[in-house]
């Protein structure tokens, strides 16, 4: 039997459910922008996620059309209705020409994180698994749910990197993450003073324009280098 619930793995299996921790990650779109507008926003059709560790994470629709942001607004799960203008004030403050821009739809859905931030796959008293992308499940559970189908017919070719860890959990944990809202404040309090010291800095060390910056080559070479080599 192969199971393939990730973030919505419950009691029916209880081995995976207490190493199963299922955090709800909330997206909205945006109404219809120009197509140059978005062009300008988004040169290429990246993904774009920041460095937090309470993330968001945009890109443009695929008809680039909207915007498409998501990320995590509340330390405990919320209703769409709570989530949306959360999120849209999040949106604004990434992109604040976009001040009067409003939603078309929301949504969220169950990510699976573990307790070693990595995913792990395998077979435990006969059940083959594969979860816990922590959050990168569109590539993650690609690739391997299709080793894991290899694995299910005996294929060798089925073997990863992931085959030999140790799927860990905690002592009396049953599959509800109680924690999860400590420790989501935890890390939106560590995001804050972060970004108010990145902030303080830029005022103090504003960046060089670029028809100065042959005036202070040697200051810059550094970053010069890099831009350069980076195109």
């Amino acid at each position: 039997m192969l199971v393939a619930t990730n973030g919505y793995t419950s009691n029916v299996t209880p081995w995976l459910n207490k190493r199963n921790i299922p955090i709800g990650s909330y997206v909205i779109a945006t109404e219809e922008l120009p197509i140059n507008y978005i062009s300008s926003l988004f040169p290429t059709n990246r993904h774009i996620t920041d460095t937090c560790r309470v993330v968001y994470y945009f890109r443009p629709s695929p008809d680039r059309k909207r915007i498409i942001f998501g990320g995590r607004v509340s330390s405990r799960e919320i209703s769409l209705s709570k989530s949306a203008p959360l999120l849209l004030r999040d949106l604004k403050r990434v992109f604040p020409d976009l001040a009067e821009l409003k939603i078309s739809h929301s949504w969220m859905g169950y990510v699976s994180y573990t307790f070693d931030h990595l995913p792990h796959t395998g077979s435990e008293d006969g059940l083959y698994y594969s979860m816990g992308y922590c959050g990168s499940g569109i590539a993650l559970s690609s690739y391997l749910g299709m080793k894991l189908g290899k694995k299910v017919i005996g294929d060798n070719d089925g073997a990863t990197a992931f085959d030999s860890l140790k799927f860990p959990t905690r002592p009396f944990y049953n599959g509800r993450p109680w924690f999860l809202p400590a420790v989501v404040e935890l890390y939106k309090f560590r995001d804050s003073r972060e970004m108010k010291s990145t902030t303080k800095k830029q005022i103090e060390n504003p960046p060089i324009p670029s028809h100065k910056q042959g005036q202070h080559a040697s200051r810059s070479a550094g970053l010069l280098t890099v831009a350069t080599r980076h195109g």
